[in-house]
Order: structure tokens, then sequence, then C-alpha cells
């Protein structure tokens, strides 16, 4: 979780108080308060301090200044950016399936028009169209995770080998991978 891993200020916290949370924040996920009194009596010049203070007063400080509701509120706020984050991606990967798949689908399409005996076969623009549809519709629906009726026998059938390799072929084709080989 390093996103909720805090970093200490670059200016000096003004009291002794602010300097002790600050080091309290920077051990991590394992902190405690006795782990804070070890760090603070073995660096106490790192953190701007002339003398430690002692196990009582950081637990005195914890409650009086309400260290772990600070952070909780920090951890919190980093999860919703997280979470931002999360979304904002998703919503991109959408967008670029949708795309995909509406441009498999024209393809699929203009290979059936243009169709000569020695361009693509017919069932392999068909798959074009299928996989399209299938992006977009991935695209389009809130979950991942395809759903049928009971009962229903599903649209799509699995793949065999050499029809995933005339899929990639036609991914290839339309988007410029490299060619998977037979």
């Amino acid at each position: 979780m390093d996103q909720l891993t805090w970093r200490p200020r670059r200016k000096k916290p003004r009291s002794r108080q602010e300097q002790a949370f600050s080091a309290y924040l920077a051990l991590g996920p394992g902190r405690s308060l006795a782990e804070l009194a070890n760090v603070l009596r073995d660096e106490t010049g790192d953190y701007g301090m002339t003398r430690a203070p002692s196990l009582r007063s950081i637990e005195a400080w914890s409650v009086r200044e309400r260290w772990q509701e600070r952070l909780a509120d920090l951890e919190r706020r980093a999860r919703e950016e997280v979470d931002r984050e999360h979304l904002a991606w998703l919503k991109d990967h959408r967008r670029r399936l949708l795309e995909h798949g509406r441009l498999l689908q024209e393809v699929g399409v203009e290979w059936l028009r243009g169709k000569d005996a020695g361009d693509v076969k017919v069932s392999d623009a068909i798959r074009a169209i299928e996989a399209g549809a299938r992006l977009e519709a991935l695209a389009l629906t809130e979950t991942t995770q395809r759903t049928a009726p009971s009962g229903d026998k599903p649209k799509f059938q699995v793949l065999n080998d050499a029809e995933w390799v005339t899929f990639a072929n036609l991914v290839q084709a339309v988007f410029g991978n490299h060619t998977v080989g037979r």
C-alpha cells in the first residue's frame, strides 16, 4: 500500500507534539507508541528535539492531540484518492474498449463488402464483427462477468487454438500488433 504511506513534510513541525506525530506517521502501518518512544530516544536530533519524550508523554500527546483520529482521516483521504484514480482509469479503459469494439465491427463489415475470392474469409470477417460486438458490449456494461439466464445456450462458444490464432491475426490486422504463428 505505497499510496497510503505517509511522507514527512519538508518544513519543521512547530511543537514537540507535532514533531512526534510526524515521526509516528513515518513509522508506517506497523507503528506503535512504544516504537515511537524508542525511535525518538535513539534519534532525538533527527526530529528536531533536544531530548526524547517519555512513553507516558507520548501516550498523553496521542490522546490529547487525537492522533488516531488524525491518522484515520489521512488514511481515508488517501483511499479516496486511490479510488478516484481507479475510477478514472476504469472510465478510460471502457472508452478504449468501446472504440476498439466499434472499429473491429467496422473493419469486419468493410471486409464483407469488399470481398473478393482471394481476400479475407467470410467467417473471419464475421468473427471480427462478433469480437467487436463483444468488446462494445463489455464497455457498455457495469460488470465484466457474463451472465446468461439459466438454460440459455451461450451465444459465443469457446474458441479452439486455430480460432484463437485467426482472431489474434485479425486483431493484428486491425490494430497493428505482432502476428501470432500457426
